[in-house]
């Protein structure tokens, strides 16, 4: 009896081993995709093993969806930071410091399947989106005759931001309207800035100035009222 446990122990010791190179190939394969550097590749590859230990199911075409905080929010960073500070201009100046470093805070891993719509022209933009991994083609005007495929790191729908932080008190019911069509070409692997974390990104004092607005609003309306009641 005790060979036996002895046998199926080992038996699926091998198969545990045997997926863990497996894994590890891949997690190397889509590292060098995202040029992400070596340092990170055994703490990730750590973090992996400790699921597998623990018999979670690994999804590599998911892989972000196993990692934990830290290393997500490190990925983010250097996938991310550049891109973001690049193509939205004088974002720092526009909402305080750190802002971009805060937006990368409330970036989460998407995942979308081939043929799917991201953004489309002309509809609300409730996300900005990071293209980190797969290809996409991005249309623009009525016919879509302005077109280019795009492999890897893109940022689309950054006009969510830049009309979040240009007005004075921004609103959710007041969201811009994409620019251009982005769509799938395989599956890709992505980051996005969902429209309801906006408010997170908003200056405490914008807020508060906010708050301090609608209050004094309120009072004179109330006045207004009371000044044009009819004198008993």
């Amino acid at each position: 009896m005790a060979t036996e446990r002895t046998a199926k122990k080992a038996v699926e010791k091998a198969k545990k081993d045997e997926e863990m190179i497996r894994i590890r190939s891949q997690i190397e394969l889509w590292m060098a995709r995202n040029h992400l550097p070596d340092n990170l590749k055994e703490r990730i590859i750590t973090c992996i093993q400790h699921k597998l230990e623990k018999n979670n199911d690994i999804d590599m075409d998911k892989p972000m969806s196993h990692l934990s905080k830290d290393l997500i929010t490190e990925i983010k960073h250097r996938l991310c930071l550049p891109l973001l500070k690049n193509v939205v201009q004088n974002l720092e100046n526009q909402g305080g410091q750190n802002l971009s470093e805060r937006i990368c805070e409330y970036l989460k891993p998407k995942y979308y399947a081939e043929n799917i719509y991201i953004l489309q022209e002309g509809q609300p933009l409730i996300e900005m989106v990071f293209i980190t991994q797969g290809s996409v083609w991005c249309f623009k005007g009525s016919n879509g005759h302005e077109s280019d495929h795009i492999n890897t790191f893109e940022l689309y729908g950054e006009e969510l931001v830049k009309s979040w932080l240009n007005r004075h008190y921004p609103s959710l019911k007041e969201l811009p309207t994409s620019t251009k069509t982005v769509k799938t070409e395989s599956k890709v692997e992505a980051f996005a800035l969902m429209a309801s974390d906006l408010k997170h990104l908003v200056p405490k004092h914008t807020r508060a100035a906010k708050a301090v607005k609608d209050f004094a609003h309120e009072v004179i309306g109330r006045l207004s009222i009371k000044e044009n009641a009819p004198k008993s």
